[in-house]
């Protein structure tokens, strides 16, 4: 069944009339959680110039919270099924807080790297469960209500580097404490708020992965590694895209970033207006159309302009695939902490693979970059059809 209505009703929607559960308190913790996360996933980038670091140690130090990222949402979808979601909200925000707490006051580069990995772990731990919530909160409107949360993820994502914009890099302690301090804050109420039951209480680890036998998981998981690849790729490579093709400045091709993240954060949004009258297949089939379509405006090389219009594009087309496709593996399976963990843990492949297949691809031209995101496009649509085919629909037992 597609997400067809709105996020509000998403919020306020009860799944049964005599749930204690408090719904709408429990959704906007959710969305603080990935706050955290969407800002602790830039962190290291915002916090690298004020370190006294060699480029090979702070390449390295900058792996060391995506390899924590990574090692979590490997391994935490089975037990989000088996023990629940709360235990792991409360121990990724006590991760979190105490690893940006004691930063300030690391001076060796093992301390550090011991605590990017930890929060990195605890991110990883929080994006995966965060999803996972949200979609079964939402049982008749996953779509709307996983836009809305990438929404609140794109809004921590420019969270740290607007902190260290505005203490002007001078006090990364300061940023650090504050993040610090707001996971603390969030534990508070996940501790006092009741959550729902763990889906699988009764099932073994070994059980609970039967489930990655089924075809229609790994066809999420490609799904969604085209879309990583493809949005990771144009997060590094359009502002030197837009300076090579066009033959200007930096500080000038950086608004090609910026109309980039923008788009993708404000399309999140607008999903939730647009899931009111397309199903979840159509959703995706129409951004990966905008995303080509902005792709091909890029191209053409038209003008600065045109290019800031092309990269507008490309953010609205990728910004509801990710949510949407999540939201359709949410109808689709009762195991969603274990199959959100797959899939985005093949989603985190594609992501690292994007900008990295791109370079390969510059060698014969900057503009053959472009060609990452509109063959991406396609297999997205390709993809998302099969998906969506009565015959791929499994009996969820």
């Amino acid at each position: 069944m597609d997400s067809q209505v709105t996020g509000a009703r998403a919020i306020t929607q009860s799944a049964a009339t005599d749930s204690p559960i408090r719904r709408l308190p429990l959704i906007f913790v959710t969305y603080a959680c990935m706050f955290v996360f969407g800002a602790i996933l830039l962190l290291m980038g915002s916090l690298l110039p004020s370190l006294q670091l060699s480029y090979a140690r702070a390449g390295n130090l900058g792996s060391f919270p995506l390899a924590g990222i990574l090692a979590a949402t490997v391994l935490v979808g089975p037990l989000l099924d088996r023990f629940g979601v709360k235990p792991a909200l409360g121990l990724a925000l006590i991760l979190v807080a105490a690893a940006l707490a004691v930063m300030p006051s690391l001076h060796s580069y093992p301390g550090l790297a011991a605590a990017a990995l930890a929060y990195g772990v605890g991110g990883g731990v929080l994006n995966t469960a965060t999803n996972a919530l949200v979609s079964d909160l939402s049982a008749s409107a996953r779509g709307a209500a996983l836009n809305l949360l990438g929404f609140s993820f794109s809004l921590g994502a420019l969270s740290a580097p607007l902190l260290m914009s505005l203490t002007g890099g001078l006090l990364p302690s300061l940023v650090l404490r504050v993040l610090a301090t707001a996971a603390a804050i969030i534990l508070i109420p996940i501790l006092w708020l009741r959550f729902p039951s763990p889906s699988q209480p009764k099932a073994s680890v070994q059980g609970l992965l039967r489930v990655l036998n089924r075809p229609l998981v790994w066809l999420f998981g490609a799904l969604l590694f085209f879309e990583s690849g493809s949005e990771n790729c144009m997060f590094v490579w359009s502002s030197k895209l837009t300076a090579d093709l066009l033959q200007i400045g930096a500080a000038r091709a950086n608004l090609s970033l910026v109309a980039l993240s923008s788009s993708l954060g404000v399309g999140r949004l607008l999903a939730v207006v647009w899931l009111r009258w397309l199903s979840g297949r159509n959703m995706i089939l129409v951004s990966a159309t905008t995303a080509v379509a902005g792709a091909s405006l890029v191209y053409c090389k038209f003008g600065f302009t045109s290019m800031l219009e092309g990269f507008v594009m490309i953010g609205l087309g990728l910004s509801a695939i990710f949510p949407t496709a999540l939201g359709l593996a949410g109808d689709r399976f009762r195991e969603t902490g274990t199959v959100f963990g797959a899939i985005m843990t093949v989603a985190l492949v594609g992501g690292t693979a994007g900008p990295t297949l791109a370079a390969w691809l510059a060698k014969t031209g900057p503009e053959r970059i472009l060609d990452l995101p509109i063959v991406s496009a396609v297999m997205v649509a390709a993809l998302v059809l099969i998906i969506a085919s009565p015959s791929a629909v499994p009996r969820i037992e």
